[in-house]
């Protein structure tokens, strides 16, 4: 008996003892899977945030790509992966495939003229602390909301090398007959090509063929007035004598032998290597010579002047450029508006202005950029601020396809004028009938 008892108490001991190791066991194991599920929960939390842009220069890309990277430090557990593109035409292209197939990045930069495309998609930003900062992003509000912020501006410049027009005795022109007359004496001299242009990537002519019309205008909002119009390119109009006088510069043969069988780059190139004197770009070209060419010791630049009497004002064209926007459709949308905080409140936008050599547009940050104030010093001109047209001009400009700078490439290749005039005042009026 004392046997048996002894046993059952044994055996009941052991049974607790088990019980009692086998709940330690699942204690244990609960602790184990917490790790993982910690684990789970960080990746969870993990963004990766898009952002789409373009610039023909290749070194600024790379360095504003790392530049954009360094957000990561201020929230560590978003990855920016940025994607590139070297024209505007390119990127626009890419980003309406991507807005139809409901793929657009969380941040996307954009064109003044951009902006009214890409509206529905936007996210309103007067919300941001920068916003308020920003002096130019309410001149381009759509329907009264700011859509995207810009952070640059700049004056379009006529770059040239003083050596050359000093070697041929060229004065700097002021009018458009003494424009013609300067590229004509060089090509005369036989020594250099007198203008740099690189047609066959279409874009380089928009100092010509898109932004004339409306310094002929005299009237920033020359886009919503013509969008009233049925025949706003026949002769007679802004349209008309601005592309009047971009024949006559076509005509007059000073761009090379084939100005549409060479690219941008080519085209630069030649500048850059002083076998062209003379290119038409916006300020943001400064610092690609600069890289390019280590100084800038045998550069100036003056305002395209599309004036016929000194008499009249010279304007030059003073450019918006590199809005950002934010998808209203991103997963992610609060994390990029703290991404847009950073990259116009902190040190990233003083690296971009001065990376671009560019006007700031944030209060309170100050560009220094000598070749600038140079260029006001010993050139005055009046601003002309360039517009984008609204919905109505930008609707009718969709319906028929109008690309500025594929005209420039039609008329380079030889396609007339009263041609041009005619098709776009046809197209443009059937497309008003049918609104």
């Amino acid at each position: 008996m004392k046997r048996k008892l002894v046993t059952s108490v044994l055996s009941i001991a052991l049974t607790v003892g088990l019980a009692g190791c086998g709940g330690n066991t699942a204690t244990t194991g609960s602790s184990s899977s917490a790790a993982p599920a910690t684990a789970d929960t960080e990746k969870s939390n993990a963004i990766t945030l898009k952002l789409a842009m373009w610039d023909s220069d290749s070194e600024f890309l790379d360095s504003w790509t790392k530049k954009v990277k360094e957000f990561s430090a201020v929230m560590p557990n978003v990855k920016m992966e940025v994607e590139t593109f070297k024209s505007d035409g390119d990127y626009l292209q890419a980003m309406k495939v991507r807005l139809a197939a409901n793929e657009l990045p969380d941040i996307i930069e954009l064109k003044p003229n951009f902006i009214n495309d890409f509206k529905a998609e936007l996210l309103p930003l007067e919300d941001l602390s920068v916003t308020a900062k920003n002096t130019k992003a309410k001149q381009f509000a759509v329907d009264g909301k700011i859509l995207a912020l810009p952070m640059i501006s700049f004056p379009e410049l006529v770059y040239y090398h003083p050596s050359v027009f000093k070697e041929l005795n060229i004065s700097v022109p002021t009018t458009w007959e003494q424009f013609v007359s300067a590229l004509t004496t060089i090509k005369q001299g036989g020594k250099y090509q007198p203008y740099a242009m690189g047609g066959k990537d279409s874009w380089p002519n928009y100092p010509f063929n898109e932004f004339m019309p409306l310094l002929a205008s005299g009237d920033e909002n020359y886009y919503d007035k013509i969008a009233a119009m049925d025949k706003p390119f026949e002769k007679g109009t802004p349209f008309y004598q601005a592309y009047s006088d971009i024949q006559t510069l076509y005509n007059a043969k000073v761009m090379g032998a084939d100005p549409l069988g060479l690219s941008n780059d080519q085209a630069t190139g030649l500048f850059e290597a002083k076998k062209a004197a003379v290119i038409a770009a916006g300020l943001w070209y400064l610092p690609q010579y600069k890289s390019k060419v280590g100084n800038t010791d045998d550069l100036a630049a003056f305002a395209l002047p599309t004036r016929h009497s000194e008499t009249e004002p010279l304007k030059v064209m003073t450019f918006t450029d590199n809005f950002f926007g934010l998808n209203n459709k991103s997963k992610n949308k609060e994390v990029a508006k703290k991404f847009q905080e950073w990259m116009f409140g902190s040190d990233a936008y003083a690296f971009y202005v001065n990376k671009k050599q560019s006007n700031s547009v944030m209060e309170g940050v100050k560009a220094d950029v000598p070749f600038l104030n140079d260029f006001y010093k010993t050139n005055k001109v009046e601003e002309f601020i360039y517009r984008p047209g609204g919905e109505n001009f930008n609707k009718y400009v969709n319906a028929i396809q109008l690309d500025w700078k594929k005209l420039g490439q039609d008329m380079m290749g030889g396609t007339s004028l009263d041609k041009i005039s005619n098709d776009l005042n046809s197209n443009w009026t059937k497309a008003r009938a049918s609104k």
